[in-house]
């Protein structure tokens, strides 16, 4: 998973986090590892489709930015920006496949997990 999407990601899940009840985040917790997989699946699934991956790299390069000087002040200058770069990267359809098979059987064993864990969250956090 690209870097931005994962920050992204987890800030999102940061905020639900700091709302939820108890149970929620022992729910959200359980399913974890579920989210990260269908979000690999997913991706897996897209690439299938379109024919190729899209790889996402962070090049550095000089741009316009805002710099201060010893004292605080504020200027326009000229600084290393980093910038997101997208590139098309071939894939093997064959290999994709069988990613995407054992994305399935793995979210598939981590849901029988994942319902246990929720279970026993309920008994922890009964509401009533």
């Amino acid at each position: 998973m690209p870097v931005p999407k994962t920050l992204a990601a987890l800030a999102a899940l940061a905020l639900l986090t700091a709302c939820a009840t108890p149970l929620e985040r022992c729910v959200m917790g359980a399913e974890r590892e579920i989210r990260l997989l269908q979000q690999e699946l997913t991706e897996r699934r897209v690439n299938l489709a379109r024919g190729y991956a899209i790889e996402r790299r962070i090049q550095p390069q000089m741009g316009p930015a805002w710099c201060r000087d010893p004292y605080g002040r504020v200027y326009r200058c000229i600084d290393w920006i980093d910038t997101v770069r997208e590139f098309r990267r071939p894939i093997n359809i064959t290999t994709e496949r069988e990613r995407i098979a054992l994305l399935e059987r793995a979210i598939a064993r981590e849901r029988e997990i994942a319902d246990r864990q929720i279970e026993a969250c309920r008994a922890r956090f009964a509401e009533g």
